[in-house]
């Protein structure tokens, strides 16, 4: 009789819930900026939209206001987040201070590695410009500074920005409206590269710290121009 074959060790993926394929299918909307800043989120609505009851939607909603992503206020409901400008100012200032932190510390343990992996980057932004794809100019931008974050090897860092990361994502769908906005910004990406090429260090620093800033005038400049983030 033949013996059977002892199982593999390895793990088992488990199928989502569909609290967290609602999670999920929330989130790419507000990240993507389909779901303006401050806008109402109704459970009605979104259950209807996706065809299941309020149950899981009322879940997901709750998973994501521990992401920061949705405001739940009592009696009056759910909400996309929003920031007032004071609030995008000192998001943008803690946002410098753990990148520029963390672009000291990739350069001290993996300036060979970072640079080569953000013009890789880069020259992925400038084609998804030239391709008008804003969604993937945005995904890639996401990657570029997380680029940074990882290389420089600090988990307690690297953590600290996850927990902003949805967030800026968010964000980045909403500042990022105009073409000047975009300009300016890719071309940032590269002069941070150049400057860092030719051993310029604090040079680079200082143009991350105004590249992080400018999302802060960015959003202040929308909100006195009327144009409508929620």
């Amino acid at each position: 009789m033949a013996k059977a074959k002892p199982l593999r060790a390895g793990t088992i993926e488990r199928p989502k819930s569909l609290t967290e394929l609602v999670k999920e299918h929330i989130r790419n909307r507000i990240i993507d900026g389909e779901l303006k800043l401050g806008e109402a989120l109704s459970e009605n609505v979104l259950a209807a939209q996706l065809g299941i009851s309020k149950t899981p939607v009322r879940e997901a909603l709750l998973q994501l206001k521990l992401e920061g992503l949705v405001d739940i206020q009592p009696q009056r409901g759910s909400f996309v987040f929003t920031m007032n400008p004071k609030e995008m100012e000192e998001f943008c200032d803690y946002r410098i201070i753990l990148e520029t932190a963390a672009l000291r510390s990739a350069l001290e343990n993996d300036e060979a590695g970072l640079v080569p992996a953000l013009e890789t980057r880069a020259k992925k932004m400038l084609k998804a410009v030239e391709e008008n794809d804003l969604a993937a100019y945005r995904r890639i931008d996401t990657d570029y500074h997380r680029q940074i974050l990882q290389r420089a090897q600090n988990s307690y860092l690297l953590n600290a920005h996850a927990q902003l990361e949805l967030k800026i994502q968010a964000l980045r769908a909403h500042v990022t409206q105009r073409d000047r906005t975009i300009e300016v910004s890719l071309q940032e990406h590269f002069d941070i590269i150049k400057l860092l090429k030719e051993g310029l260090s604090d040079a680079a620093l200082a143009v991350l710290a105004n590249h992080i800033r400018s999302a802060s005038r960015d959003y202040r400049a929308l909100s006195e121009e009327g144009v409508s983030l929620a």
